[in-house]
């Protein structure tokens, strides 16, 4: 081999030189990312019914459904988890399945049990599902100096995150902090009773006069019109307005026991940044997306959805692109398996070895330890030689610790 290199020594170089290339582009196309991608195909059925006690959502909703996806072609394995008003199921298949047919049979069953749920229950949410997914990449925090928290909430909710869902690999399920509105009635109670009234009857009142009808068009000779019943205030002070009892003396309306006003719900979170309550959305990645792919793509998006969202404000406060971007030193240092620490004072060094057998390992933290130990002992004789010398004393009444005089004499 040695004779033919030398005989051939631009073929020699031709070769290393394609080695190198390839190497370079290898490296260039490598790609990044914190975790791997999950490649066992999982599907995740979320069902809420409000209000329903754990124990009712586990015997109702979450066993049935574990029966009804369990006959999946392909399954492996469930896990479920019943909260209040909450049942969250988890089908996990066999890496031969293809992901589409696993989501395809699972929305199926799931929607095929819904007919023997409890009456009311909120259709079943069928997503795919990736373990190595369920940390948020970045938090997006919106803020505004106009808007209230209940304003923001709304243009977090229904314009931001439709916004951000349309990049690529990205997931923005819901919007923390901010007041949820709501249109409440505040029935006193005294003025209800004193009329034979409850609230109950408030409800049934605004429910039967506010309503949306589907009239339909009315054709008149040759002319066809679009008919609007108009059966909806357009105001919300208007529903006080409504009448509550007519036929019996003197009618009375929702204002004579109530007032209508356009409110929000009881507030469960507070979110802040920099001490101003504010509200943030959380992002995730789709099964297979890249983490910073995700984050850069973001980053990228949020001019642009400024320049169609006016009044607020958008920052990302925290990404975990750092983590894992190419260039940075902190992650050169957590993947080296060599890390070197010294301070600059020689007082302390360790060496952290690469332990892949548990003796070996014992071992490298044994010699670390002693060396810290001697070296350390070693300087403080020193300076302790010095201090002596400077107060006029003689080195042999110096007077330094047995054991450490031993093991400086071993080191030296």
């Amino acid at each position: 081999m040695v004779k033919t290199a030398l005989k051939n020594p631009y073929a020699v170089i031709v070769f290393a030189l394609a080695i190198f290339v390839i190497g370079v582009t290898a490296i260039s196309k490598l790609p990044t990312d914190i975790l791997p991608t999950f490649k066992t195909p999982a599907v995740q059925v979320v069902t809420f019914y409000p209000g329903t006690p754990a124990e009712v959502m586990e015997k109702d909703i979450t066993s049935r459904l574990e029966r009804w996806t369990g006959q999946s072609n392909g399954i492996a394995r469930q896990e479920a988890k019943s909260m209040i008003g909450v049942s969250v199921v988890k089908d996990f298949f066999r890496e031969d399945v293809d992901p589409n047919t696993a989501m395809s049979q699972v929305t199926s069953l799931a929607m095929s049990d819904l007919y023997y749920l409890p009456p009311g229950t909120i259709p079943p949410m069928v997503m795919p599902f990736d373990p190595t997914a369920s940390i948020p990449l970045c938090l997006i925090s919106v803020s505004s100096p106009t808007f209230d928290e209940t304003k923001l909430y709304d243009v977090a909710y229904f314009d931001l995150r439709n916004r951000l869902q349309s990049i690529t690999g990205v997931i923005a399920p819901a919007v923390y902090g901010g007041r949820l509105r709501r249109i409440l009635a505040y029935v006193d109670p005294f003025k209800a009773q004193a009329r034979g009234l409850s609230s109950l009857d408030v409800i049934n009142s605004i429910r039967d006069s506010n309503v949306m009808i589907p009239t339909g068009n009315a054709k008149f000779g040759v002319l066809d019109y679009q008919i609007n019943a108009n059966g909806m205030v357009p105001t919300v002070p208007e529903l006080n307005d409504l009448p509550l009892r007519v036929g019996y003396g003197p009618p009375t309306y929702i204002r004579d026991v109530a007032k209508v006003e356009d409110s929000h719900q009881i507030q469960t979170n507070i979110v802040r940044v920099q001490g101003k309550r504010q509200v943030y959305i959380p992002i995730y990645r789709q099964p297979g997306a890249n983490t910073i792919a995700v984050v850069e793509g973001i980053k990228a998006q949020l001019k642009p959805i400024l320049e169609r969202i006016k009044g607020i404000n958008l920052d990302v406060v925290m990404d975990s692109i750092g983590l894992c971007a190419p260039g940075d030193p902190q992650s050169r240092e957590r993947s080296d398996p060599w890390i070197f620490a010294r301070r600059c004072d020689g007082l302390h060094f360790s060496a952290q070895l690469p332990a892949h057998i548990d003796r070996a390992g014992r071992f490298a933290t044994r010699v670390s330890r002693r060396v810290h130990w001697i070296v350390f002992h070693k300087r403080n004789a020193q300076r302790h030689d010095a201090w002596r010398h400077r107060r006029g004393h003689r080195y042999a009444d110096r007077r330094i610790d047995c054991r450490a005089r031993k093991h400086c004499a071993a080191f030296a």
